[in-house]
């Protein structure tokens, strides 16, 4: 019988190693589980010791509600401060040079923009910034809630973002996305109609059957789409089927936007412990990596990819 401890988790990482991680992070789980009660409990019996005693069972009420609200708070603060313990052990072979969950992932005014800007609001999970093979990238994992029409329930998204200097030169802009199937013939006819200069592009049968590709007036498409970075998009799709992905190549940055079913450790939890976590890190992991597997396609393949 195989030692699970001993196994490969689904993205290549040594089970053991994983372990050993967050092994060393749940006595920041213990520490957390043990503040939250003992905050939830002086809050619950302050507030019931407050009550008159005619009103004493709906003081009860009103404080076990509000140690609800505090134990779902803490639940959510607990997923930032899990993300943080892990993360940058994580990033630090790969070139993170910092990494910041939570309220912390931006600063206060971009943070107040995004929350109550006029299209939906927007909550930035965790960012991390880096330089691997002396090409600066970003990452973030963010959740939207756009705003619909005739007071429709508003759309929820989450999203990972991925930023990356580009290494070689180019003028114009190049355009990915996810085949759209016949509505593509109409989009092309939109364009022509209305005198945009972008272009469809034909790269090679396997890519074009995953992604359109749109140029404006771009000068270096061969340039940028190599076929290694063509193999890293193509596994990009393939790690995440069903999704509708964005990616552009402008001003000097390759930006990509792809939709995820879910944040990253969205099981964490006070009452879990760290060690059950380990396909949570895995997933950390792989996300973390997604930069340094496109940056290696563009500047050419080490040894293969992250591992």
């Amino acid at each position: 019988m195989t030692d699970p401890t001993h196994s490969t988790l689904q993205n290549g990482l040594d089970r053991s190693a994983i372990d050993a991680m967050l092994r060393a992070a749940e006595p920041r789980r213990l520490q957390a589980l043990s503040s939250t009660l003992n905050l939830i409990s002086a809050a619950f019996l302050t507030l019931v010791a407050r009550a008159p005693i005619e009103n004493v069972p709906l003081w009860s009420v009103a404080a076990a509600i509000a140690a609800m609200a505090l134990w779902r708070l803490s639940q959510h603060l607990w997923r930032d401060l899990a993300i943080a313990a892990i993360a940058p052990v994580i990033g630090e072979a790969w070139g993170q040079n910092s990494f910041a969950s939570g309220w912390g992932a931006v600063d206060l005014e971009r943070r107040l923009a995004e929350l109550f800007s006029l299209h939906g609001a927007r909550y930035t999970a965790w960012q991390s910034h880096g330089r691997y093979r002396d090409v600066a990238y970003r990452l973030s994992e963010a959740t939207i809630w756009q705003r619909r029409r005739n007071n429709a329930p508003r759309e929820v998204i989450h999203l990972m973002e991925v930023e990356i200097t580009v290494p070689v030169s180019f003028v114009g802009s190049l355009r990915l996305r996810s085949r759209s199937g016949f509505a593509r013939k109409i989009d092309d006819l939109l364009r022509r109609v209305s005198g945009e200069t972008e272009q469809r592009l034909e790269i090679d049968p396997a890519f074009d059957a995953v992604f359109d590709t749109m140029s404006d007036r771009c000068d270096s498409v061969e340039t940028l789409l190599t076929p290694a970075f063509r193999r890293t998009m193509l596994d990009l799709a393939v790690h995440y089927p069903r999704i509708y992905l964005e990616a552009r190549f402008e001003h000097g940055w390759f930006t990509l936007r792809l939709p995820i079913p879910r944040l990253v450790f969205a099981s964490a939890s006070l009452i879990k412990p760290m060690t059950d976590l380990a396909n949570e890190a895995d997933a950390l992991w792989w996300e973390l990596t997604v930069p340094h597997r496109l940056i290696d396609a563009l500047r050419g393949d080490l040894d293969g990819p992250p591992r």
